[in-house]
């Protein structure tokens, strides 16, 4: 795949491109502090060498990249992440964003710095986590630093969507299928439908070590317990398991087992609901703040693709595009709507 030119293409019609470094359960920037303290911030510095490249190359594809996001979950330290940005700086990228969930004190000391040493530009956007550890958190805390430290930065809090609970099949960690799995003997992928969806196949031992390797987006597979011809170019052999996005189509087959998302999905992860009509009632209140909420984010897309299965907020079919539209749809209704009433009362009151 040619990534810099498949996100050259988003560029030119004017959708923003942010690389993110971090995240919950990672060292990176434990490892970019003892980095920095080897080489210091110049070009000798393989984090140096690697983001010129990374810019590079999306420039000479016909793109760019608006911005570094900093998913800092690890070493939260002011004086890392002020080196990390000032290096970026030096490279040549002219932003980077926040995404924090917890910290306010280091995330303030942070901002400030890079204010004095960049401007108020510099720090574009505050992708603020409202779910898992950052459940409860209030945008307008954050809306408050941003404005008392003069900086330009959006406010953009994010929802976690709902998730297979306890756990999608491939992290039960007794491999055997979960709350979230439903096993459907003797069948197949019918041999004249719509295979579309089919994503790999592989040969496993057994149907929980096939399970056991399903990865996100993964929503069905069949497991082959004997040789199955469903035609050309589908035949099967013992141990042989197929794996698919989507909605199955069974058929009929002795040979094997098939197993499918069908349950368990829920809000887990957010101080409210996860189902489109919960976020938008969330931003619309987030939007009538004292500090403005500038946009939203939706956390873990491949869940949406996994409980698409199990309609936990009653949609149907395998349109996995159709509930992801929801949830945007959901976000930009939300702040629209408490803009349109804020409009009203202001209307009204003069």
């Amino acid at each position: 795949m040619d990534l810099p030119s498949r996100l050259a293409t988003l560029y030119k019609n004017g959708i923003s491109v942010i690389f993110s470094v971090g995240a919950g359960g990672t060292s990176d920037f434990t490892n970019i502090e003892n980095l920095i303290k080897q080489y210091g911030t110049g070009s000798n510095n393989p984090l140096y060498i690697n983001f010129a490249a990374l810019k590079s190359a999306m420039v000479n594809a016909g793109g760019n990249i608006d911005a570094i996001d900093f998913d800092n979950e690890d070493n939260l330290q002011s004086g890392v992440m002020v080196d990390f940005a000032s290096m970026l700086a030096d490279i040549g990228y002219s932003s980077v964003t926040f995404c924090p969930y917890s910290s306010l004190s280091v995330w303030n000391d942070t901002l400030k710095q890079l204010i004095k040493k960049f401007g108020a530009d510099f720090v574009s956007a505050l992708h603020l986590q409202c779910y898992s550890g950052g459940a409860y958190n209030d945008p307008q805390q954050w809306g408050q630093m941003i404005a008392e430290a003069g900086s330009s930065a959006l406010l953009i809090p994010g929802l976690a969507t709902n998730q297979a609970y306890p756990g999608t099949w491939w992290q039960n960690s007794s491999k055997q299928p979960g709350q979230s799995v439903k096993e459907y003997p003797s069948v197949a992928m019918y041999g004249g439908g719509d295979w579309s969806s089919m994503l790999r196949q592989g040969n496993y031992a057994s149907a929980n070590d096939a399970m056991a390797s399903c990865i996100g987006g993964e929503t069905f597979f069949f497991y082959c317990n004997q040789p199955l011809n469903l035609g050309p170019g589908k035949v099967y052999n013992t141990g042989d398991a197929v794996f698919f996005g989507g909605i199955p189509q069974w058929g009929s087959a002795p040979q094997c087992n098939g197993y499918a998302l069908s349950n368990g999905c829920s809000n887990i992860y957010n101080a409210n609901g996860a189902c489109p009509n919960d976020l938008q009632q969330q931003y619309s209140e987030w939007a009538s703040g004292k500090f403005p909420v500038n946009g939203g984010f939706i956390w873990m897309y491949d869940s949406i693709v996994d409980c698409v299965l199990s309609g936990p907020c009653g949609e149907g079919g395998d349109d996995v595009a159709t509930v992801a539209t929801a949830y945007k749809n959901a976000i930009v209704s939300g702040l629209s709507l408490s803009l349109s009433d804020s409009l009203k009362v202001g209307q009204l009151k003069y």
